[in-house]
């Protein structure tokens, strides 16, 4: 009894002496262990919550010394609480954010520049014009693209065939965009024959600012000519006329159009990467169908010369981060990764990543399809940064208020146009 007694006691010590050192051994893990929090509206919505969930999943296999604390803040909330914490010491590692959000946070003087932390290799990458917009005065890089989401000019070839038009040469002019609408609203009177944002709000005027520049009208910004110059006053005349010829379904959102482009019942759309897994989301199109139906280019000029729009997100880091090495592996892990560009980019956020070859050969072959190869190819490189900053809300307001004035009422076009500059940013 006593020899098994002292077995028993002898074991029981052995027991605590390793789980001791067991205890010792993960507290030692644990503090070893780099935490990074991740502030997105990606986890905040239904539809890219379990994609992006699982995208910090995969990270964290692949990097065991890295926990991602996922911040979960709603798309009209993001910028205002990134700000307010910046200001109080508290911002988060790394965040995601898009448009003018982008440039306002860039102008804080609260984010890390990341020139130094890309490598040669991943510059070669990246798209051409996939930075735009992204750096300071100094040229510094700000934020980095994370996906791309531009606007293309959408065409669908059997409306333009049953109009009478060559499903294979899309408007490459604004003359021949206004001959083409002519023919489609001739033809099949029940079809959009463009579909084209006409709601006053930010989104909008970036929409609507390639159409501008189509013009050569550059209201507000770096060598603005203002509202009151003669390819603003030529831009809205446009406007005003494609609405009273019938040619544009006024005062609908985008979104509003594209089930109704999935019916077939639009001709032309300017609209997003993402259209595409919209339409067929929504048709149940195959993509030999989808190809088949549908076709993207540059916008059509009339006098000045073919931009797009960024609508795709970006990644920052604060200066204030800790952890910088670790914030930015995780940056770019989800912009370079085939498993996140496949698992989130193309997949749950329909758009595409920033770099030309994601090194995976069967990735790089879904990423050459038609589509997304005009995106890249012909689309991306007319990108051109728009004037964002603390004012680019206000000129939204007082521009898309004159657009909307234009396609739906009478007042001289003069008149409009003086009004917009009065109530511009001074």
């Amino acid at each position: 009894m006593i020899r098994n007694r002292k077995s028993v006691l002898k074991l029981l010590a052995a027991v605590s002496v390793a789980g001791i050192a067991a205890g010792m051994a993960m507290t030692a893990s644990a503090q070893e262990k780099i935490t990074i929090t991740f502030a997105n509206w990606a986890a905040a919505e239904g539809t890219t919550k379990p994609g992006i969930e699982k995208v910090i999943a995969d990270f964290e296999a692949a990097n065991p010394d890295i926990d991602i604390v996922s911040e979960a803040i709603s798309f009209s909330e993001i910028a205002r609480q990134l700000v307010l914490r910046a200001r109080s010491g508290n911002p988060p590692d790394v965040a995601q954010i898009a448009g003018n959000d982008t440039v306002l946070l860039g102008s804080t003087g609260a984010l890390e520049p990341l020139d130094s932390y890309v490598s040669d290799e991943l510059a070669a990458n990246l798209k051409s014009g996939a930075d735009a917009g992204l750096r300071d005065k100094d040229g510094s890089l700000f934020a980095f693209p994370w996906n791309q989401s531009p606007a293309g000019f959408w065409y669908n070839k059997k409306i333009m065939e049953q109009a009478g038009l060559d499903p294979e040469n899309p408007p490459r002019t604004i003359d021949e965009l206004n001959e083409a609408l002519a023919a489609i609203k001739s033809s099949q009177p029940d079809v959009i024959p463009l579909a084209i944002d006409t709601t006053n709000r930010p989104f909008a005027l970036s929409s609507n600012w390639p159409w501008m520049q189509s013009f050569g009208a550059v209201p507000v910004g770096e060598g603005a000519t203002g509202a009151e110059s003669e390819e603003m006053k030529a831009y809205l005349n446009w406007m005003r006329e494609i609405a009273q010829a019938g040619y544009i379904d006024p005062g609908r959102r985008i979104g509003e159009f594209r089930p109704l482009a999935a019916q077939g019942n639009v001709a032309f759309i300017w609209d997003q990467v993402l259209l595409k897994g919209v339409m067929q989301a929504a048709s149940g199109m195959s993509d030999e169908e989808f190809y088949e139906t549908w076709g993207v280019t540059t916008l059509p000029v009339g006098g000045g010369k073919a931009t797009t729009f960024e609508g795709g997100h970006q990644l920052i880091m604060f200066s204030a981060s800790k952890n910088k090495e670790a914030a930015w592996k995780f940056i770019e892990y989800l912009a370079t990764s085939p498993d996140a560009i496949a698992n989130y980019t193309t997949s749950v956020n329909s758009s595409l990543p920033s770099i030309k070859s994601t090194g995976n050969a069967e990735l790089d072959e879904v990423l050459s399809a038609p589509v997304f190869k005009a995106f890249s190819e012909e689309i991306i490189p007319t990108l051109a940064p728009q004037p964002y900053g603390p004012e680019f809300a206000a000129a939204a307001t007082a521009v898309m208020a004159g657009v909307q004035e234009a396609v739906t009422g009478t007042k001289p076009i003069d008149e409009i146009a003086a009004s917009i500059q009065q109530q511009l940013p001074q």
